[in-house]
């Protein structure tokens, strides 16, 4: 049995054949295109999907209260086209505006917030580039014209990064343990060590 150490990367002509391949493979598959390089993301572990879970269950409850017209899915399509051509990112949470989704697609082309929890395999550079993959999709969500907040979430310690844009300006600030992780505009208010509830790195 050959074991890889980092997922693979497939390198397709971009988008249109993005499709085409992924319409080749399991469902069970994560496949994004960063730098017109399809990159296959390793199976979430238990906590990675607490994680998940949890924040979408926060930002349902936040978002039921104030705004009916968005929606919390995990691992939608975005596709930055035209943008960035050769970026389709597929976020771990992302909020999204219902009028978006209809029969039959594939993506959407925005997203008002997404949420990325960080896998060691996020940190590494892409083949080929000096740049590190999660660097590489920060500056593409903060490309999005409508995109509000993005979160990068650490996968064994108590911290993230979140980003909010007010006007075309974005503010990165680092939260950990106790600091309150608050978004009126998605009705979220919660501390960051709420986010990894029932894991064990919330029991430290």
């Amino acid at each position: 049995m050959t074991i890889l150490e980092t997922p693979p990367v497939y390198r397709i002509d971009p988008r249109q054949g993005f499709w085409d391949f992924v319409e080749t493979r399991p469902e069970t598959e994560k496949l994004e295109l960063i730098e017109g390089q399809v990159v296959m993301q390793a199976q979430p572990n238990l906590v990675h999907r607490f994680i998940c879970s949890t924040l979408q269950r926060y930002l349902d409850d936040g978002l039921r209260r104030i705004d009916a017209s968005r929606v919390t899915l995990q691992n939608p399509a975005v596709d930055l086209w035209p943008l960035r051509d050769g970026h389709i990112y597929v976020p771990d949470v992302a909020v999204l505006d219902l009028a978006d989704i209809a029969a039959g697609l594939n993506a959407v082309e925005r997203c008002d917030l997404a949420a990325e929890i960080l896998s060691p395999s996020d940190h590494r550079r892409l083949p080929g580039t000096r740049q590190k993959k999660i660097d590489v999709k920060l500056a593409g969500y903060e490309a999005l014209p409508l995109c509000e907040a993005v979160l990068l979430i650490e996968l064994k310690s108590l911290a993230l990064t979140l980003s909010v844009r007010t006007g075309e300006t974005w503010t990165r600030t680092r939260l950990t343990g106790d600091d309150r992780l608050v978004l009126p505009g998605f009705g979220l208010d919660c501390t960051v060590a709420d986010l990894y509830a029932h894991t064990p790195v919330a029991r430290g």
